[in-house]
């Protein structure tokens, strides 16, 4: 008899060490899981951050000009095409070009945009935007130097001393002439290459550079 109750409880605490054991391997899949969905989560969460940031893009920078021909000329120079021209007066179905839109200092009845292109017609394109009768007087006080408020923009041109003799045909102001640069990057690595510092025609300064090429 006793060897019979001695059986029974073997049985029962086996049946029960089983049982504990399927709901520990219960517990840890369940586990495992919520730890996969949590992952799941958070790389879907970073990966639409990523795709938000790679969607951001400087398209185009508009620059308000005095005189868009010798504009237009200017940045050719510099490797640019023209890529869009739209003039409009007053009488235009639209009405003067970007006149409701932006808080300009006069109220011109004629305006002109040309879109500049460099070798991507998506991103890193110039906008000359002209007003006429009256002409929009200049926001800036000091054109032979630069201060808060100013911008520099940045091109970069294949041939830079091919860029330097054709600016020097039209009589342009040079800050510097073309000089060899490096540039440590981030990551330890440098750059270097040649760059010059040019005004265009309304006293923007711009900076132009030739990348060395990679070996």
């Amino acid at each position: 008899m006793r060897a019979m109750i001695d059986g029974v409880q073997s049985r029962g605490n086996i049946l029960l060490y089983h049982t504990r054991i399927r709901l520990m391997l219960r517990s840890t899949t369940l586990g495992a899981f919520a730890v996969i969905l949590s992952l799941t989560a958070l790389s879907a969460g970073a990966q639409e951050r990523a795709t938000a940031m790679q969607a951001t893009a400087v398209r185009r920078t508009t620059l308000l000009v005095d005189n868009i021909e010798k504009s237009i000329d200017f940045y050719q120079r510099l490797g640019l095409t023209k890529w869009y021209d739209k003039a409009s007066d007053s009488n235009s179905p639209d009405g003067v070009i970007g006149a409701a839109d932006l808080p300009l200092t006069d109220d011109p009845k004629v305006g002109r945009i040309v879109i500049m292109k460099g070798n991507d017609e998506r991103i890193g394109m110039v906008g000359l935007l002209s007003y006429d009768k009256p002409k929009l007087a200049s926001a800036r006080g000091n054109l032979m130097g630069i201060g808060t408020g100013d911008a520099i923009i940045m091109m970069e041109v294949p041939d830079i001393l091919a860029a330097y003799s054709r600016l020097q045909q039209i009589n342009v102001r040079f800050h510097r002439p073309p000089y060899k640069f490096t540039v440590n990057r981030p990551d330890g690595t440098t750059d270097t290459g040649q760059r010059m510092f040019v005004y265009d025609p309304d006293g923007r300064l711009i900076e132009v550079a030739q990348p060395d090429k990679k070996k």
